[in-house]
């Protein structure tokens, strides 16, 4: 046994390089407080390993963890030399590599990923690159994200990309297809192929939905919309209409339940569901998948980093999508009071200003970004952190 170390101060109890390294991840993983364990922190290792430097931010995409955890890790791991920071990124140290390929096995140090549709499958042909200009153009005229009901904006790219994929999977020409919520603007990409039978929205804010009136009206397309708070029961004359539905619900098992029970009302027994949802720790995966199941959907394809948000640092701004198929479609719902994630987990969130670069918290005093007006008139704001509100 080749002696390379002890355990504790004082300690004469001597270990081997194998029992080290394995009381250094067991140890990262637990001052961490990783739901995932200590494959999460392989999993941070192994990113960084293929693709150092890299920034904290791609590692969080690349392993679809929390960035705040990530964060952690890495610092973690700078504490046990393994890792340093340099101006481009993260990087393994002469120690950190040693770990990589003597304890975790790792070689290969390429990524497989496609670089052209960066792991969605699919790319926009000049047809759909033409819808993508005009949606970006809609985009900006978005007003601020109203926090309280977890608005988080996905980017123009993710709306078009979204279109392109139902295009393929053969959910879009001569279909009927119901946005149950649409704060992404996913509908105006989608009308502008021309290729569906109806597009309607359903959606609390009014001022999403007055942005797509005007964008119907000056596009020359047609998008119904509807105005509605989801926990109430979806109009009558909504009800089994629909081919397809797409849904980006809070992130929140309630949310999920409430939001797919509508579209469900929407289809009737059968039909196509596209959900754009957080990635999420084992224990409330498996809460998910059981609902999905519990409906009568299964997980016909789901395609992890599809879909970018404008701002959304704490989920590394990327969640999965997922096209459900449907077959004696039931609805479960379950708190329709609680399916919105400030209240399950009650956070403050901090918000730097782009003008001035002050930051502000809101979620007490100050309820919604929307609300929010920087003493330099800035009105523009990025989220640098959020803590939850303790009782």
């Amino acid at each position: 046994m080749k002696v390379i170390g002890k355990i504790g101060k004082g300690s004469d109890i001597k270990i081997d390089e194998k029992t080290k390294f394995s009381i250094i991840l067991d140890s990262i993983a637990k001052k961490a407080d990783i739901a995932e364990g200590k494959r999460a922190v392989e999993d941070i290792i192994r990113v960084i390993y293929r693709h150092q430097p890299i920034s904290t931010k791609k590692i969080a995409q690349k392993t679809r963890l929390p960035l705040p955890i990530v964060a952690k890790v890495r610092t973690l791991l700078e504490r046990e030399k393994m890792l340093k920071r340099t101006n481009r990124g993260a990087k393994l140290t002469e120690l950190g590599i040693k770990f990589a390929e003597n304890f975790l096995k790792l070689k290969h140090k390429r990524s497989l990923t496609c670089d052209k549709c960066k792991g969605r499958g699919i790319v926009l042909d000049g047809f759909f690159e033409n819808i993508l200009d005009k949606v970006k153009v809609w985009a900006e005229k978005r007003p601020l994200v109203d926090t309280s009901i977890d608005q988080s904006f996905a980017t123009p790219e993710t709306a078009t990309y979204r279109t392109a994929l139902m295009y393929e999977r053969g959910d879009l020409e001569g279909k009927r297809i119901l946005f149950v919520g649409d704060d992404d603007l996913t509908s105006l990409p989608t009308a502008l192929t021309h290729m569906p039978e109806e597009v309607v929205v359903v959606d609390i804010d009014d001022r999403i939905l007055t942005l797509i009136n005007k964008f119907s009206k000056e596009e020359g397309v047609e998008i119904k919309t509807i105005k509605h708070d989801l926990r109430k029961p979806i109009p009558t004359s909504l009800r089994g209409r629909f081919d397809v539905i797409s849904t980006d619900p809070p992130y929140t098992t309630n949310g999920l339940k409430l939001f797919l029970s509508r579209g469900i009302d929407a289809l009737g027994k059968e039909g196509i569901a596209y959900l754009s949802y957080s990635h999420k720790p084992i224990n409330e995966w498996l809460l998910v998948q059981k609902a999905i199941t519990d409906m009568g959907f299964v997980i016909s394809e789901l395609i992890p980093n599809f879909n970018y948000y404008e701002g959304s640092e704490i989920i590394a701004n990327t969640t999965f999508i997922a096209r459900l198929i449907g077959r004696d479609l039931k609805p479960v719902i379950g708190d329709i009071e609680n399916i919105y994630t400030g209240l399950v987990k009650p956070v403050v969130r901090y918000y730097k200003c782009l003008k001035c670069g002050k930051v502000y918290k809101v979620g007490k005093d100050i309820k919604k970004i929307e609300d929010l007006v920087c003493s330099c008139g800035g009105k523009k704001f990025k989220m640098i952190k959020r803590e939850k509100i303790k009782e």
